[in-house]
């Protein structure tokens, strides 16, 4: 008998299980076949790997040190696949599909997957239609993408598709310099019960509607008089006093404005990571994320208002 990864994986099951039952419940065996197992073990190593109690199991010295070098083998073992994997979906030529709303995520995934996969080629589409990127990503037409989700208004997302939250996102308010709410820097959603708001077109990810139910529920009926997708416009029209605007906290220049906060965050969208389980996105993950956070935060830092407010107790609310 050969010492085999099966075995170190029964071993550490076993230990992580805390008993034989247990483990041979997840391992989808009988806790008969388990337990033969484990003796051939022990027999091939010259000692026992686990007292045995009423209570369960517990490692002895040689078996702690079993499973601390049996952990450390495995993770290299699942690194060789990986690798093994992605070169072989490379010599594939396959590209990564991204897809996703236009936020800064997006870029930061793109960049990241450009970097992390130097030989396999990144393909990308801006998409704002929630329902469009989760179908996409049902189908196979992208490998990963971007969404944002709304309090009340969850994403639903196809079989075989995972999903992460990577940031809750506030929105902050823009108003004219000359407004006479210009100088407050924070204000609470009721003090806005008087104004004229500039919004974008509703779509189907019910931010409008989250947005009218939480003017509502902070007193007030939202008054909408322009609609328009585009930035430049609705920070034109609010800089010449026609409404207030939502701002993203990191976005384009904005002549002629002053931005507010809102006193307890009321009003933020959630920023999602999905991906296809079967993509070669998938092992990766947990990099993907912390490098796409890393990245964000040196986009905070190079905004003074958001900064502040990220300082200001805002991560808190922000990172999952």
């Amino acid at each position: 008998m050969r010492l085999e990864i099966r075995h170190l994986e029964l071993v550490l099951a076993i230990a992580e299980a805390g008993s034989l039952r247990r483990a041979a419940a997840r391992l989808h065996l009988t806790q008969p076949a388990v337990t033969t197992q484990l003796k051939r073990i022990e027999q091939l190593l010259g000692g026992p790997l686990f007292v045995r109690s009423a209570e369960g199991v517990l490692p002895t010295h040689t078996g702690t040190e079993l499973v601390r070098d049996a952990q450390n083998l495995l993770r290299h073992f699942d690194s060789l696949q990986r690798s093994a994997r992605l070169n072989a979906q490379h010599e594939a030529g396959a590209p990564v599909k991204v897809g996703g709303i236009p936020a800064q995520q997006f870029s930061l995934l793109v960049n990241t997957l450009t970097a992390t996969l130097p030989r396999r080629e990144v393909t990308s589409r801006t998409i704002r239609e929630t329902g469009a990127l989760t179908a996409l990503l049902g189908s196979g037409e992208l490998d990963v993408a971007v969404l944002r989700q709304f309090p009340g208004f969850p994403v639903p997302q196809p079989p075989g598709v995972e999903q992460r939250l990577l940031l809750r996102e506030p929105f902050f308010l823009g108003v004219a310099e000359h407004h006479d709410l210009a100088a407050r820097g924070e204000i609470a959603l009721a003090e806005l019960s008087g104004e004229k708001w500039v919004m974008p077109d509703p779509d189907d990810s019910g931010m409008n509607e989250y947005f009218a139910r939480t003017c509502a529920a902070a007193g007030f009926d939202q008054r909408i008089t322009h609609l328009t997708n585009e930035a430049h416009v609705a920070f034109s029209l609010t800089a010449e006093g026609r409404g207030i605007c939502l701002l993203y906290p990191i976005g384009t220049a904005r002549t002629g404005l002053a931005t507010l906060s809102l006193t307890g965050t009321p009003l933020y969208r959630e920023l999602l990571l999905a991906w296809r389980a079967d993509s070669p996105v998938a092992s990766l993950v947990d990099e993907l994320c912390a490098k796409i956070e890393a990245g964000y935060l040196a986009l905070v830092e190079d905004s003074e208002f958001y900064r502040n407010w990220w300082h200001h107790e805002g991560s808190s609310f922000a990172l999952p």
